[in-house]
Formats: structure tokens, sequence, C-alpha cells
């Protein structure tokens, strides 16, 4: 869960480039409407790295590194456009799951917004590619290949 909210966060941060998305006010209206399961797995979260490490310090700086690893994990660079269009899509289907459904559609959809980074159309810096592509080109500068003038093609094939 908490890992598609701070996606989600990151769209409603990246994606204001395009409003008719609207990740923006998708993304405050789930805060609003899901913020019982939301606090319910940050103190989850804080608690599991509480558990995990000596000192309550330790704990907290292991949950900062954790929250930044996952938001920097959804930066969308080579990928905005499909990646604001795909948070989009999850935003609406969260504000219409029910309360307490969060979870199901983050279980369900995740995969999704993750595949949306796939980096494509890329205009600046392209990737380039060389295909090595035999041309056999006609032998223009054998006289054996002219006659009068003109290029016969017949008399320029090797003899078996």
């Amino acid at each position: 869960m908490w890992n598609l909210r701070a996606a989600l966060n990151v769209a409603a941060l990246q994606c204001q480039f395009a409003p008719t998305l609207l990740t923006l006010p998708n993304y405050n209206t789930i805060l609003k409407d899901h913020a019982a399961e939301l606090n319910s797995s940050y103190a989850t979260l804080s608690k599991y790295f509480q558990r995990t490490h000596k000192t309550a310090k330790a704990g907290q700086m292991a949950l900062d590194q954790y929250g930044t690893k996952v938001y920097s994990s959804f930066s969308a660079v080579h990928a905005q456009l499909t990646f604001c269009a795909t948070a989009d899509d999850i935003s609406g289907e969260v504000i219409f799951a029910s309360r307490g459904q969060f979870g199901e559609v983050a279980a369900l959809r995740l995969r999704t917004l993750r595949n949306s980074l796939t980096k494509w159309g890329e205009h600046q810096f392209p990737g380039f590619h060389y295909y090595y592509v035999p041309v056999s080109a006609p032998m223009f500068a054998n006289d054996k290949c002219w006659r009068k003038g003109v290029y016969t093609p017949s008399r320029c094939q090797p003899k078996r």
C-alpha cells in the first residue's frame, strides 16, 4: 500500500504538465478517502523499522532511507507520459474503491505502474542502432559489363 501511495504522490508532483490527467486532485481525494488505511500502513511500516533496529534513531533513519528509495524508484524521467497516464488510471480506480480496499487495488495494480516506467520515446538522446545489411552493388566499373555504352547486367555475371 505504501509503495502505491508513494507512486501516486510522485505522479501528483511530476504529472502537473498534463492537468487533464487529474493526478493531483485524485491524489488529494485518495488521501482523504483512504486516510485510515494509509495511516495504519505507515504505522505498521514505522513499527517494523523500529523493531528491526537497535535504537529509535536507527529505526527512523532506516525508515527514511527506505522512503527515499521508494520515491526515487518511481522517477519517470524516461517514461513520464506512460507513467502519468497509468498513475491517472490507477488513481481513478483507487478513488472508486470502497474504503478498506486500497490494499487490494495496490496488490493488483502496482506491477502495472512499475511496468509503465519502461523507457521509450527519448528524443533528446536517442539510442543509435546500426544494422549491417549486405548489399551487392552492380559492377559499373567493370568494362566487360558495358556494350556500346549500355550497361548489360547479364555480361557481369560470374561464369560457372
